[in-house]
């Protein structure tokens, strides 16, 4: 669930609806003009507060105001970017667990695909399985079918899809 970030601290009477916090499992994340900018990981007594780069002076005064309603320090912008701002070290593991989450889809997309072989008693049968399920898991992520599919014999068909399922397993 989204809702608006009230103006509790700030000087302002609201943002009309420019800023948003939605909770997803342990984090409460902080969404300025459509771009989550800042989360608070682990409730306020352990917790690690990260915000997502420099922004606008505008945006800064909603990562001060969510930062202030969830009770951190948050004086000025500086102070803010210096200590809420990732470390090497967070980047480095936000970017592993990106790339583990990432690495397990494509998995589970090749798997899923290679069941084709399984459901279909012909090569037809297999290798339409195999793209369906290809465009369901990866056509938002950079999937493009050749132009010249449909033409192509369903031996090659087979041999262009058993490549693709070897470099996701």
């Amino acid at each position: 669930m989204e809702t608006e970030l009230k103006a509790n601290y700030d000087s302002r009477k609201s943002f009309y609806g420019k800023a948003t916090v939605r909770t997803e499992g342990n984090k409460i994340i902080l969404r300025s003009y459509q771009t989550d900018v800042a989360y608070i990981e682990n409730g306020i007594l352990s917790s690690n507060v990260v915000v997502k780069g420099s922004y606008s002076h505008t945006t800064l005064r909603h990562i001060k105001e969510f930062l202030k309603q969830n009770g951190f320090k948050a004086e000025n912008n500086k102070q803010i970017l210096k200590d809420y701002s990732p470390t090497e070290k967070q980047i480095n593991k936000d970017s592993l667990e990106r790339k583990q989450k990432d690495d397990s889809m494509l998995k589970t997309v090749g798997i899923v695909a290679s069941l084709g072989d399984i459901f279909s008693d012909n090569k037809k049968g297999a290798n339409d399985w195999k793209v369906r399920m290809l465009k369901a898991g990866l056509e938002n992520q950079g999937l493009i079918m050749p132009e010249d599919w449909d033409e192509l014999s369903e031996d090659e068909k087979e041999r262009r899809l058993n490549k693709v399922l070897e470099v996701l397993k």
